[in-house]
């Protein structure tokens, strides 16, 4: 029997993990369209992208936003609608306008599970969970040593407070409204990521982040399985009856999973998955836990950033972009990188925050 040949739009060209899911997509013979708010992201220079498109950013312009998303799928006669980075939670506003599969759920429910202290009050039932209060009701200051501070809203731990003095407390004292502090739990770290249609799970893997960049986001994603980890992240998905992609962050102490945080969006889990999602997503067939698969990383940013020779066995890694199959990506992510750099000198912002700034979901409401 002929195959069928879906049309799908992957949102988020900019992720590493959209790269993953465009040369999937590509190599099962589907036609794959790629669009961010970028000029230049990463994936748009891969062999695979049948067309590229240029979306206002929602953050700053959510209307024109809606309306230009909107046309492209109608143009395009997308079947599937998959986001990759936080443009989920606009997506997920407006997910009613699309004929498509639109892989994600409610806003409402996306915003709780985004949210550092709601979400804990979602998981309580199946997860262990730190002891953790908003500032408004901390007063130890002179111990914050021994906790951790986060806004509730932030990505890619790079806002988080670890081991900081009073001194460096300061955001967290002047709008305690804002941050949370949460009790410091010691253990393995891992990553979840996990795809589910209406409260069935069609995938599941975790990793350790065996090498970060600073305190923010993994650079190597080494598999881990955790069987206790698994059936929470079940029990949850379930009893939410969630569609799309499901991801925390989870610390395992005397064998039980403290989760910590939701990313109701892609992560690097993907890179662990790659061509096994396709079915996934577009058959709904449901795949068995993974359990092992070669270590994958970002092979690029780790030369770049000097890590000490010996501190991991690189030659153990598989990159993430490089592919001899589709070699523009490794090449063209240099372009990628310097319209952040540009970005960051002209909006004078870190190229993390930059990275960023047009998609991220602060909990504000969408006009």
């Amino acid at each position: 029997m002929r195959q069928r040949i879906f049309s799908l739009l992957i949102l988020g060209a900019r992720a590493p993990v959209a790269l993953e899911l465009c040369r999937a997509f590509g190599r099962a013979g589907h036609r794959v369209i790629m669009a961010d708010s970028l000029r230049w992201p990463l994936a748009r220079w891969s062999s695979y992208v049948a067309r590229y498109v240029v979306l206002p950013a929602p953050a700053q312009d959510f209307p024109a936003y809606r309306r230009a998303l909107k046309k492209l799928v109608e143009a395009e006669k997308v079947d599937h609608l998959i986001p990759t980075c936080e443009e989920a939670f606009y997506l997920s506003y407006c997910r009613e306008d699309f004929a498509a599969k639109v892989w994600t759920d409610d806003w409402r429910l996306l915003d709780q599970l985004h949210h550092k202290q709601r979400f804990l009050d979602l998981a309580a039932g199946f997860f262990s969970i730190p002891s953790t209060r908003s500032c408004t009701h901390f007063s130890d200051w002179e111990n914050s040593k021994n906790y951790v501070f986060k806004p509730i809203y932030s990505r890619f731990g790079t806002q988080v407070l670890i081991n900081r003095p009073t001194a460096e407390c300061q955001a967290p004292r002047e709008h305690p409204d804002d941050w949370i502090v949460q009790e410091k739990i010691s253990g393995r770290e891992i990553c979840v990521y996990s795809l589910w249609n209406e409260g069935k799970i069609l995938a599941f893997t975790a990793y350790q982040p065996s090498i970060r960049l600073k305190n923010g986001a993994a650079l190597v994603f080494e598999p881990f399985f955790d069987q206790a980890t698994y059936e929470a992240v079940v029990g949850l998905g379930q009893s939410l009856h969630y569609t799309g992609q499901l991801c925390f962050d989870v610390i395992i102490k005397d064998g039980r999973p403290y989760v910590l945080e939701c990313n109701p969006r892609s992560t690097s889990g993907i890179h662990l998955l790659g061509a096994r999602l396709v079915p996934c997503f577009l058959e709904e067939k449901a795949l068995s836990p993974l359990k092992n698969a070669p270590v994958k990383g970002l092979k690029t940013v780790l030369w770049l950033s000097f890590r000490r020779k010996g501190e991991y066995p690189l030659s153990q890694v598989q990159d993430v972009v490089f592919d001899k199959q589709d070699l523009a990506p490794f090449f063209g992510q240099a372009c990628s990188v310097l319209e952040l750099v540009y970005l960051a000198l002209r909006r004078q912002r870190s190229i993390t925050r930059v990275s960023t700034w047009d998609i991220e979901w602060n909990g504000l409401p969408v006009e």
